[in-house]
């Protein structure tokens, strides 16, 4: 990636290596630093934040990315978008020419045709023909028109809709090998091509009805079908060799392909969530949360700002991993789930809202092996010392797990036990002035009968 648009999120005046800039850009992950020294900065003033820039020669640097050169963003760079945008189609274009030239022989053409128009088809006839004995040619013709991401960009004789992926990726498990590895170039393509073209900013429009409004969601067009690329790439996670997994996980996108905010649920890092639940091997789910980890740091050090700001990267992990606590058991090894627990913890997160006081309970049982000893400590000390939440036993699970931690640590750890036995001192006090309160509200009331006997 050479040239980037992104938008100025911070401006450092005296840095330790001159003045510099931080930016952001739907087209990847992570921040770009840019230095505003004249050797690199092609502008007069410096840019501001909120102010749109266009930054070339990136590289990748341990901390995130660099750009070498940049400057401010211009009406004339729009219309160069829309040429790359048109450029990518016509690339598409040419790709799936060669596709069609090489899967696609003409000679099938007719008998194509001929089951297609014999009645009324729909997508699951399509992925019917991947149960029966047709050739693999015919089988080809189905998967590219389960995959085309647009009428436009489809060869291929069909009657139906394209590119409106109601269908789930399941058909993908029931290919042979080779189409499966044809599936896979298919969806590699599409989503490398379709992505840099894709505005994951969706636009809010408000319908004015009777005495109320109605806001809808419209994201981009290219939307859909990168969310069934992710589905797909998801799955494959699942059953494909490592080698061609490694080739698909660097497109998986780990955040929601668009942002979006509506009354019932709002964009963050949803496909990371579907990550750790799925079957797919840990190696993906480690590097994935090493991604996430990288992703919460550059936040949290002020190289990079949420894509939108419900979606803070820190406290949708948080969500993330402590949902998967509410069973008392993880979809992977405990060994990772301490780890991650151990990262939420940490010193540099104390003062956050991270972890629920009725969510340590199930924390400690999974975690309830010797080993894990010290990462229980570090949890006990963040739920009293470092978690924004104020610690309250407020019910009699939470008070067994005070009581174990102070059997636990209490010896060594004055201050925590001294916290820790104010919390169930409090509690007791709560819990016996709400039974008195009960208590008292039922004698008045029969107090009331008595005089209408």
């Amino acid at each position: 990636m050479e040239t980037i648009k992104a938008v100025v999120q911070k401006v450092v005046q005296e840095g330790k290596h001159g003045p510099f800039a931080v930016a952001t850009s739907d087209q990847l992950e992570g921040s770009v630093t840019f230095s505003l020294e004249p050797t690199v900065w092609e502008e007069d003033e410096w840019p501001e934040e909120g102010m749109v820039v266009l930054l070339k020669k990136l590289r990748q640097k341990r901390a995130g990315w660099r750009a070498k050169t940049g400057r401010f963003f211009r009406p004339s760079d729009e219309q160069t978008a829309n040429r790359k945008e048109h450029d990518m189609l016509e690339r598409m274009k040419a790709f799936i020419e060669s596709f069609r030239t090489k899967w696609f022989p003409t000679d099938d053409d007719k008998t194509w045709k001929e089951w297609v128009d014999y009645k009324e088809r729909e997508t699951r006839d399509l992925i019917g023909l991947f149960g029966s004995n047709v050739r693999d040619g015919f089988k080809r013709r189905a998967i590219f028109l389960l995959l085309v991401p647009e009428k436009e960009l489809n060869p291929i004789y069909w009657t139906e809709e394209v590119g409106k992926f109601y269908s789930k990726p399941e058909f993908l498990k029931v290919l042979n090998p080779d189409l499966l590895g044809y599936a896979t170039e298919l969806i590699v393509e599409f989503c490398t091509m379709l992505k840099p073209a894709h505005c994951d900013k969706s636009k809010y429009y408000r319908s004015v009805g009777d005495g109320f409004n109605i806001y809808m969601t419209v994201p981009d067009k290219y939307h859909d079908a990168l969310c069934f690329y992710n589905d797909c790439i998801l799955l494959l996670l699942t059953i494909l060799p490592e080698e061609q997994c490694e080739r698909i996980f660097p497109l998986f996108s780990l955040r929601d392909i668009s942002a979006y905010s509506d009354l019932e649920s709002s964009s963050g890092y949803e496909p990371f969530r579907h990550l750790l639940y799925s079957k797919a091997d840990e190696k993906w789910k480690k590097r994935a949360d090493n991604v996430m980890r990288q992703v919460i740091e550059n936040e949290l050090a002020g190289r990079a700002k949420p894509r939108e700001s419900w979606e803070n990267a820190l406290c949708r992990y948080a969500d993330i991993i402590d949902s998967q606590s509410y069973g008392g058991s993880t979809n992977y090894s405990i060994d990772l789930y301490a780890d991650q627990i151990n990262f939420l913890v940490s010193n540099n997160h104390y003062g956050h809202k991270l972890i629920s006081s009725w969510i340590i309970v199930r924390i400690f049982k999974i975690l309830s092996a010797d080993t894990y000893k010290q990462i229980r400590y570090r949890v006990a000390r963040f739920m009293v010392f470092g978690n924004k939440e104020e610690f309250r036993v407020w019910n009699d699970e939470i008070l067994q797990c005070a009581e174990t931690i102070l059997s636990e640590f209490g010896q060594d750890d004055k201050g925590l036990a001294q916290r820790i036995q104010s919390a169930i001192e409090e509690g007791k006090k709560q819990s016996a002035d709400y039974e008195k309160k009960q208590a008292d509200a039922k004698k008045a009331e029969e107090d009331i009968l008595s005089q209408m006997r």
